[in-house]
């Protein structure tokens, strides 16, 4: 019989497994997963992208304090000996994502005369679904906020997704806690936030405010840029001529974009993009007034996308529904998203974005 399958029905979740793996590049999903995302893809390149199998939660001792012992003396002392808590540690917890690949067994009739045609009818709805899981942590990764009850952009928020950017970079307005620790308890958790700005003629004015704010005593400095199409629309109209080309491909590359054209805005020296996943027309987040985007300035020294290598967009097996006539392959992700130094942060809302 054509492609291996044996004359009874209950071999094909075997038979589907043998020429699949062979047939099916799982590169190609981790490429196309990263494609679909300018942030994701920015994590992959720069090596922000950390390997780590198991545990709890993903945990990191930042410093938030100073020590009360430092000072000068004379002699022999006195030395001033008093404990403190310096230290707090963030954590975040294990955030799991799946897809599955559904074949019929009336398809698997129509095609098996091929080899070609169950693989390539296999291929593309691996291909769909290694777009659209992608593409749902993609969104997730602006506008989420586990700690609920809302999400920046109004929705409903989810607390089996990540802490996202909403989260991340935030000064208390979206979300009060990050990484299981409370901002008005550590207020150095606070993200630079303005929550009031405006596209037009102010608005470089207000994103050198976030960018002193974010930048001033740091040992690095903002990296990148994501906003809306309008923004940098907006931002686009406010720069002379020779200024709105100012990233050559060599300098993108080095910091791992390779884009040309429109992309090579930028803000002190950090590549401005947009991203179609960064919020839109949404109330701001102070007072639920009007309606405009979000422009966030990061450093992406302090972020990193946490992946279990057995579980990085990683293809299962290919099961039988034992209540149906289909077929079922899994394709699993478990990650979370990490950033050590919030208050090195921007976001801004920018009415009519």
């Amino acid at each position: 019989m054509p492609l291996g399958f044996a004359s009874v029905v209950t071999s094909y979740a075997s038979a589907l497994n043998n020429i699949t793996f062979p047939a099916i590049k799982r590169d190609r999903i981790t490429d196309q997963v990263f494609d679909t995302s300018p942030w994701l893809a920015l994590m992959r390149a720069t090596g922000h992208i950390k390997k780590v199998t198991g545990g709890l939660y993903i945990g990191e001792v930042a410093n938030i304090g100073r020590s009360p012992n430092a000072g000068w003396y004379v002699g022999q002392g006195g030395f001033s000996i008093k404990t403190f808590e310096g230290l707090i540690q963030l954590a975040w917890d294990w955030k799991f994502a799946h897809d599955a690949v559904v074949v019929t067994g009336p398809e698997i009739v129509l095609n098996e005369n091929s080899d070609d045609a169950i693989v390539d009818l296999i291929q593309g709805r691996v291909d769909v679904a290694s777009l659209t899981l992608p593409d749902l942590v993609a969104t997730d990764f602006y506008v989420n906020n586990p700690n609920g009850p809302f999400n920046i952009d109004g929705s409903a928020s989810n607390a089996s997704s990540i802490e996202g950017l909403a989260t991340l970079v935030d000064n208390g307005t979206v979300s009060v806690n990050i990484g299981q620790q409370s901002r008005t308890t550590y207020p150095v958790l606070n993200a630079k936030a303005n929550y009031n700005s405006a596209i037009g003629a102010g608005m470089i004015t207000a994103l050198q405010a976030s960018w002193l704010a974010a930048n001033r005593g740091g040992r690095s400095r903002s990296k990148v840029n994501f906003t809306t199409e309008l923004a940098y629309g907006a931002y686009w109209g406010q720069l002379q001529t020779p200024e709105r080309y100012v990233l050559d491909p060599y300098r993108l590359e080095a910091i791992g974009l390779k884009t040309t054209g429109g992309n090579d805005l930028a803000f002190n020296d950090a590549v401005v993009l947009l991203d179609e996943k960064v919020p839109t027309q949404i109330q701001k987040p102070v007072n639920a007034g009007g309606s405009g985007g979000l422009w966030y300035m990061l450093n992406t020294d302090f972020f990193e996308m946490i992946v279990h290598p057995d579980r990085f967009f990683t293809l299962g097996e290919w099961f039988r529904d034992p209540y149906g006539d289909q077929y079922y392959l899994d394709i699993w992700l478990a990650c979370a998203l990490k950033c050590m130094r919030p208050n090195r942060q921007a976001v801004l809302w920018m009415s009519g974005g």
